[in-house]
């Protein structure tokens, strides 16, 4: 006499479906580790002047890296120093 769950297909197909979803839900932070974008871009995403973005990253508040005579800011290095500059604001 054989006992074996009868769920574990079931059981089986959801422990699939959580590796799937887990995949997917690391997909964006690869794509996002490739993205950089522009002073300009920059600019609209934090809702401030093209200059005060220019002027962080001048600074050193903002790391960009060169490319000929354009900056290019990565997507992560950007959220980072949102955060950074945020705080020293209200530090005041």
């Amino acid at each position: 006499m054989q006992t074996t769950n009868p769920f574990q297909i079931i059981l089986d197909e959801l422990g699939e479906l959580k590796d799937l979803v887990i995949s997917l839900k690391k997909e964006p932070e690869i794509e996002l580790k490739k993205k950089f974008y522009s002073i300009k871009e920059c600019s609209i995403i934090l809702k401030v002047d093209y200059q005060t973005v220019r002027s962080h990253i001048l600074k050193g508040n903002i790391k960009a890296e060169q490319i000929g005579r354009f900056y290019r800011v990565n997507h992560f290095d950007l959220m980072n120093a949102l955060h950074e500059v945020k705080s020293l604001k209200y530090k005041r």
